[in-house]
C-alpha cells in the first residue's frame, strides 16, 4: 500500500509539473516620434513597458512638436531618410527586415526618391 501511495503521489507531482506554465520570453515594444515641422525624430525600443518606450522616443526626438507613431511589439526598429520629405520607419523582429520596411516606407515619397538607413536598434 505504501508503494502505491508513493507512486500515485509521484505521478501527481509529475502531472502538476507538466501543467505549470513555462516562462515566456519577454516581448519588447518599439516606436518612433517625429516632428514634421523640424524633421527631428527619435526611436524607442527594447523595453517591456509600452509607456516607457513611448517616453524614450519622445525624449530622443527633442522637439515639442514630436508625436509618436505606431507602438508595436517588435524587437527592432529602423529609420531611413532620403530625398523624399520625412523619414521612413520600420519595425520587425530582426534588423534586416526592419531596415527593409524603413526603406520601403521612405521610398513611398516622390518618384525617384533615394533613401538610406540612418539607424537600426534592437532590444535583447
Amino acid at each position: 500500500m505504501r508503494k502505491t501511495v508513493s507512486a500515485i503521489a509521484g505521478a501527481f507531482v509529475m502531472l502538476v509539473g507538466l501543467a505549470t506554465p513555462q516562462a515566456q520570453a519577454p516581448q519588447y515594444w518599439a516606436t518612433y516620434a517625429y516632428d514634421p515641422t523640424t524633421g527631428r525624430w527619435g526611436l524607442g525600443w527594447g523595453r517591456t513597458d509600452r509607456q516607457t518606450t513611448i517616453n524614450e522616443a519622445l525624449s530622443r526626438c527633442q522637439s515639442p512638436g514630436c508625436k509618436t507613431g505606431n507602438v508595436v511589439l517588435a524587437r527592432c526598429i529602423a529609420v531611413a531618410t532620403g530625398t523624399s520629405p520625412g523619414p521612413g520607419f520600420g519595425t520587425a523582429n530582426d534588423p534586416d527586415t526592419a531596415k527593409k520596411h524603413a526603406l520601403n516606407f521612405c521610398r513611398r515619397g516622390a518618384s525617384g526618391s533615394t533613401c538610406e538607413v540612418d539607424a537600426v536598434r534592437c532590444g535583447n
